[in-house]
């Protein structure tokens, strides 16, 4: 029956709150609508990749955080309703605008970049700051910011920086846990010279055994998820801003120590019970269980640094005896104690919807007629009837060129969990031209089809060891207009005494695989080898662009943007008029304020009784002990000051007059994770 009784009161609740919901709902599916090519190019590297997988819970712990502050969005829209109309309403909604054009302009940047899906998901939390400060407030911008810029974590971190932590991470705690396992006498040996650091161990069960401590194993992307954890837990729990950072801080540093014991755990049960007791079992729920104790240890340390609990019972804040009046006046706050009313319902304004409608309006035609997705779709399919070796249409015909396949990398599928990679060759028939080698790498993720950087570059300085190859040239390259196709120079000498000039891109084509079709993503490589210190390789990477144009019009990507095309410097030229405009509105609206209160305050001190100055006063004197403070505060603090009781009705209206002014303000802060309208003041110390 309880659960049954609280499950009706929740329903009862959504019901008055059916205005919000749909309206948080419209905005969810607008964000989809304008990203849903991003969308499921993320969703998928995250189903493809276990190191991505913590980007799926993300939207969940966004919305919980949003969900977390419904209250404080009510109140700040219920007390921005209560305000005057006023110039600066336009002036949000003209900033919200220009957020919006601003994350439009770092999407469309990014669409002529090598990496449009991490400028694309960029976007998206500038373009919902702006939707919230086109349909609400300054106040409520502020409230959401933090759980909105925690979307953040949605972008997949790039290769290199993943890689080049990676390396610094597992060297670094490969060597703690080697002095940890000889701490306890372990006959473990540690190897750095070559490669990733690897730890030998003279076993008792399965005697010498080597653990390499590569990219997987640092912990690097175990790294990244507790981080995202960390934000979340800081900016959930009900706590101050001083205890959330300790959190991070204590769980940021325990979760380092904790990932060598891993390690050193890893080993030692090698050593106790054998090679695959340790692989199977250590291994495979380490991580799992590294997250756990660490978030519990973290829980416990801060309870004992802080001397009070992480997670404080919830303290409903003490009603007032004008409370009751209030709520029975149908008033959202009350005038003493400032606490917010959770019985008072008040629909959205018709200006809400009128936004929402006309965002729509503005978006749809965006979407429909300016999408960038990350990643061109080949509007011809690939034959793969018997098997990919005998694959059909991969690539064209080139006149004076004889096209020859050269054999299938079956090995390196593999390894980099690739399902093909295919080499073929471009023989020329003037014997003096050089052959151009044309390579496709088919998987079911972008994460499996690392870049040239990584594997000649980015992996081995990840280990500790100079990159393979010497680089010459490395740049990006726009080889088709609409869609735009960008592919990446890189011209690099290789230690085995020759040059190669490589062009590669990335696009997304359907294969046909015995009766079932399927799109994958696929890297095209050309590529051209030469004899070490040539100089004219500037001539090559012309040659290869006229092949890549060949190749990316017989691909035949589907032409998605023929309504509007921005060059880059337009692009800029537009962010930076943007950017000029949120900056020069908010300086302008505060000057404008900044003036008008300076002119008010020489009014002020020549025509204010007595009674008004000891009013202002005790504001000022207030504001050394705290931020913000209500009705009932000032009403006490002035009582202190004349030892007289206060008129509550006449001091309002005096408060209220100062608001007009400029001389403080109303303001909704949370205080026992309960909203409550406060006063803070406007003038400086």
């Amino acid at each position: 029956m309880q659960v049954l009784l609280k499950l009706k009161n929740s329903v009862r609740a959504a019901k008055s709150y059916w205005d919000y919901l749909f309206l948080a709902v419209s905005v969810a599916l607008l964000v989809f609508f304008v990203y849903w090519h991003d969308i499921e190019v993320l969703v998928n590297e995250a189903l493809q990749s276990e190191a991505l997988n913590y980007v799926l819970i993300v939207p969940f712990f966004a919305g919980y955080l949003f969900y977390a502050q419904r209250r404080m969005v009510y109140a700040t829209v219920q007390l921005d309703a209560r305000r005057p109309q006023a110039r600066t309403k336009y002036v949000n909604t003209l900033v919200g605008v220009s957020f919006c054009l601003i994350a439009f302009l770092i999407y469309w940047y990014g669409t002529y970049t090598f990496h449009p899906l991490e400028y694309h998901l960029l976007s998206l939390p500038v373009f919902l700051l702006g939707v919230i400060l086109i349909l609400f407030n300054m106040k409520t911008f502020k409230t959401l910011l933090l759980s909105t810029l925690f979307l953040l974590f949605i972008m997949p971190p790039p290769a290199e920086i993943v890689y080049a932590a990676g390396g610094a991470l597992a060297s670094f705690n490969t060597q703690a846990a080697y002095l940890l396992l000889r701490t306890f006498e372990l006959p473990v040996t540690l190897s750095t010279v070559y490669g990733a650091p690897t730890l030998t161990l003279e076993a008792q069960v399965s005697g010498p055994t080597s653990f390499t401590v590569d990219l997987p194993c640092s912990g690097v992307y175990t790294l990244i998820a507790f981080t995202m954890f960390a934000v979340f837990l800081a900016l959930a729990l009900p706590a101050s801003s001083k205890r959330k950072a300790g959190i991070f801080i204590v769980g940021f540093s325990l979760f380092a120590v904790l990932n060598i014991v891993r390690i050193a755990s890893i080993v030692s049960a090698a050593y106790f019970f054998g090679e695959q007791v340790a692989l199977v079992f250590f291994h495979s729920f380490a991580g799992l269980l590294l997250i756990t104790i660490g978030m519990i240890l973290t829980f416990l340390i801060v309870d004992k640094l802080f001397k009070k609990p992480v997670y404080p019972k919830a303290q409903p804040l003490q009603t007032c005896e004008t409370c009751r009046t209030n709520r029975q006046e149908n008033m959202d706050f009350c005038s003493e104690c400032g606490r917010f009313s959770a019985t008072v319902r008040r629909k959205l304004s018709r200006s809400v919807w009128t936004k929402l409608a006309l965002l729509a309006i503005g978006c749809s035609i965006a979407a429909l007629t300016i999408t960038a997705p990350a990643f061109a779709l080949a509007q011809n399919s690939i034959e793969v009837t018997s098997g990919w070796e005998h694959a059909a249409n991969v690539f064209p015909t080139v006149p004076d060129y004889t096209l020859k396949f050269l054999y299938r990398a079956a090995s390196f599928e593999k390894i980099a969990k690739q399902d093909a990679a295919l080499i073929y060759a471009y023989y020329s028939s003037n014997t003096s031209a050089p052959t151009v080698y044309a390579l496709i790498n088919v998987a079911d993720s972008i994460s499996n089809l690392h870049s040239w950087e990584v594997c000649f570059i980015t992996y081995q300085t990840a280990q500790g060891q100079n990159p393979i190859v010497t680089v010459l040239d490395s740049r990006d390259v726009q080889i088709l207009e609409n869609p735009p196709l960008i592919a990446h120079y890189l011209t690099f000498e290789h230690p085995d005494n020759y040059t190669q000039v490589t062009l590669y891109w990335y696009e997304k084509a359907t294969f046909h695989i015995g009766i079932t079709a399927e799109q994958k993503y696929v890297r095209i490589s050309l590529l051209i080898r030469l004899e070490q210190n040539r100089t004219d390789y500037k001539a090559l990477e012309e040659k290869l662009y006229n092949f890549s144009k060949m190749i990316a019009e017989h691909w035949a990507p589907l032409k998605t943007q023929t309504a509007l095309a921005l060059g880059i410097p337009a692009q800029q030229l537009l962010l930076a008029l943007s950017l000029g405009f949120v900056i020069t509105a908010e300086t302008a609206q505060r000057s404008t304020e900044s003036r008008k209160r300076s002119n008010n305050l020489k009014i002020f001190n020549n025509t204010a009784t007595l009674e008004e100055k000891l009013m202002l006063q005790t504001i000022l004197d207030l504001t050394e002990e705290k931020k913000a403070f209500t009705t009932k505060e000032i009403a006490a603090a002035l009582s202190r000051k004349t030892g007289k009781p206060v008129n509550l009705d006449k001091l309002l209206e005096n408060l209220n007059q100062l608001e007009s002014y400029g001389f403080i303000d109303k303001d909704v802060v949370s205080r026992g994770n309960q909203p409550v309208q406060v006063w803070k003041n406007r003038l400086p110390k």
